[in-house]
């Protein structure tokens, strides 16, 4: 369908892939960053959003009096919003309190109804018990009568679609020479989907998670600044798709944010800064015969009132 006809959801995916030059490693391996955050809501979650929506129309799960529900703490809340929107459906999100601002902002834009529950320890400190309380508390708005929950962490839609999208765009726009990914761990659903495309094709797959509550790795449980990560072992995660699991740390990711802004032009996210705080070891592990790939995943513009740039 052209993107005329299709409307905005027809602008979803399709993202370019750059390669950065000062702050890749000398003699290393080529770093390439594909630039999620030009999805239409500024997310890669604009992808899974289409995915669970479009996955549910088609096995007869929703229609037009159907209301969506679901729990969001990164950028599925606004993908959702937008994507409902554009389809005609209601959509309710429960979200916490130690997410940005900007996020709540953009999701009531879009036209979302929004409840917000109080955070353990405030705005930008996430914690697995923040995560925990958003999900119980969407699972009883879904029990209401003509509610559906899309459930990001179980939903079945979301690994077969960034399978088929996300990971086919980055095998086909690197020519088939990417050589390793690496992804920080959320739902999991779009690193498990890339790691089908890629890793059959002998990629290196490295997932990623906060150092402050390293569910995966056996670290701390505690609080962390990457907005959408989740700090706990999700559903959708599978320890036989991935080759290795890294934990980052906070002071690191919100560094290298800035950097890439400052000596790249690449404006995004603190989970972004994350992303490439592991390409850039991956880089140097590997070397100047290789290529790393990782993601932008959303847009500075979520962050201008807290870490990094309005701190």
């Amino acid at each position: 369908m052209s993107s005329s006809a299709a409307g905005v959801l027809a602008t979803i995916g399709s993202t370019p892939l750059v390669r950065l030059r000062r702050l890749a490693p000398e003699n290393g391996a080529e770093l390439w960053v594909k630039l999620e955050y030009l999805n239409p809501t500024g997310s890669m979650k604009d992808r899974m959003a289409l995915s669970m929506i479009e996955g549910a129309e088609r096995d007869g799960l929703i229609g037009p009096e159907t209301t969506v529900v679901e729990y969001t703490g990164g950028s599925t809340g606004p993908a959702l919003a937008l994507v409902c929107r554009a389809k005609g459906y209601r959509l309710r999100i429960v979200i916490s309190d130690c997410f940005s601002e900007e996020r709540l902002l953009l999701m009531r834009a879009l036209g979302a109804e929004l409840e917000v529950i109080e955070s353990v320890e405030g705005r930008g400190r996430v914690t697995a018990e923040d995560i925990r309380r958003m999900v119980e508390r969407a699972g009883e708005l879904a029990r209401e009568p003509d509610h559906y929950a899309t459930d990001q962490f179980n939903n079945p839609y979301v690994v077969p679609g960034h399978r088929d999208t996300l990971g086919r765009e980055i095998w086909e726009q690197t020519a088939g020479r990417v050589t390793a990914f690496c992804q920080g761990i959320g739902t999991a659903g779009s690193l498990m989907g890339v790691s089908e495309a890629l890793r059959s094709r002998g990629v290196y797959v490295v997932g990623l998670e906060p150092a402050g509550s390293a569910a995966i790795t056996g670290g701390p449980k505690g609080s962390f600044a990457m907005q959408g990560w989740t700090g706990i072992v999700p559903p959708h995660w599978d320890a036989s798709r991935v080759d290795e699991v890294w934990p980052i740390e906070d002071e690191e990711a919100i560094d290298t944010t800035i950097r890439l802004a400052h000596e790249e032009g690449i404006f995004a996210g603190i989970s972004s800064g994350a992303n490439v705080v592991a390409a850039l070891r991956l880089a140097e592990q590997l070397g100047p015969e290789s290529v790393v790939v990782t993601l932008a995943v959303d847009s500075g513009f979520k962050y201008m009132t807290g870490t990094p740039y309005g701190a």
